[in-house]
């Protein structure tokens, strides 16, 4: 006699439930749903989950597996299993693809697209939400290299009023809400400030500056192209003194160089506004002697009474500059005993008690544009 036996169901195969489709942030649930054979309602089950065949909860009484706050990388296969106290039965269910939908999407765009420096320059952080989600408030902070320039805040702008070179880098915005449940970050966006003009550079004429020579210093720059129209101002220093304050001239002239002139002269270029300022490196110019500073010579070396005293202003005159004419003048105790001629020497026929005293004599140019006085000498006419 043949015998047939049917081994009833203790609990039906299980299946993933999700409690809606889920956006990132929200608290996501999956139950493992199963039902127990009618008389077995009693049996105590056991439930684990698993994302991508990893298991991301263990056997526990609970049909569900919570995620609190659900993220983009909380995605994936998900399966589930139930099994006695014992694991005499075991039983998976099929697998479900669960899909977290982006909250929302960000990117960071700049205006205007080719920022020059001193330019207004504002940076936003560009977020879509989802339908239905349009609400949800948000909180925006900007990065440059890495570094936050802006924290969080509720404005999606970052503005910068006048751009400079500094302000170039690598940008990205970070988006979250309030509580920080979902937070996600743009990608990087290289922003380049253009210059408006190039660094000054100090330029003189002529290249070799002597006494006397008028000097022409000027401050060199470039204008970015489209940009030709903007209006520069300069400034000029010595020594670091302003020896011409700002105005629409790249040059400053000095008629008649001095040697005090010489030194180490920077320049300053800016806009009208100072929104963009810039200094040239250090040039060194150096004015050199049209002719040497003058000594007293008296012949003889001793004079007596009645000795012919010739007194000569000795100077020289820089190579290349000897055709210069030069005129000479000399002094007995600071008063004028011979004025400017073109004569260096100043003769006494014969030579009295009187006019012993302290001589200096001066050298200047006929324009009197290089004037120099020698160091006094005194000379002292001996008694027969």
């Amino acid at each position: 006699m043949n015998m047939f036996v049917y081994f009833l169901e203790l609990f039906s195969y299980p299946q993933i439930k999700v409690s809606f489709d889920p956006v990132s942030g929200d608290h996501m649930t999956i139950t493992c749903d199963t039902k127990l054979s009618p008389h077995r309602e009693t049996t105590e089950l056991q439930f684990a989950f698993y994302r991508n065949g990893h298991n991301v909860q263990g056997f526990s009484l609970s049909n569900q597996y919570g995620v609190p706050s659900a993220q983009l990388e909380d995605s994936g296969n998900y399966t589930c299993e139930v099994q006695t106290p014992t694991g005499s039965v075991r039983k998976r269910s099929n697998l479900a693809h669960i899909h977290i939908q982006e909250f929302f999407y960000t990117q960071i765009k700049v205006s205007p697209d080719q920022v020059t420096e001193g330019d207004h320059m504002t940076i936003t952080c560009d977020t879509e939400l989802r339908p239905h989600r349009e609400t949800t408030e948000l909180q925006f902070a900007f990065y440059r290299n890495g570094h936050n320039v802006q924290g969080f805040s509720l404005s999606n702008q970052y503005g910068v009023p006048s751009a400079q070179l500094e302000d170039s880098g690598n940008y990205t915005c970070e988006v979250q809400t309030p509580t920080g449940s979902v937070r996600k970050r743009s990608s990087m966006a290289h922003i380049h400030i253009q210059e408006l003009f190039s660094y000054p550079q100090i330029k003189v004429r002529p290249d070799q500056v002597t006494e006397g020579d008028h000097m022409t210093i000027t401050c060199d720059t470039e204008l970015r192209p489209h940009r030709e129209t903007t209006e520069l101002q300069f400034a000029f220093y010595r020594n670091g003194h302003n020896v011409q304050g700002f105005s629409l001239s790249n040059q400053y002239g000095v008629p008649s160089a001095q040697l005090e002139d010489s030194g180490n002269y920077t320049c300053e270029v800016q806009t009208p506004t100072g929104s963009v300022r810039k200094r040239s490196n250090m040039a060194h110019i150096h004015i050199q002697e049209l002719f040497s500073y003058p000594q007293i010579k008296v012949s003889p070396d001793q004079v007596t009474e009645g000795d012919h005293m010739t007194i000569t202003c000795d100077t020289e005159l820089r190579p290349h500059r000897e055709t210069t004419e030069l005129q000479f003048a000399f002094y007995r105790n600071g008063h004028n005993v011979q004025g400017f001629s073109l004569s260096n020497q100043y003769g006494v026929p014969s030579a009295q008690l009187e006019d012993s005293g302290n001589y200096t004599c001066e050298v200047q140019t006929p324009t009197g544009s290089v004037r120099k006085r020698s160091s006094m000498a005194p000379i002292h006419i001996q008694g027969e």
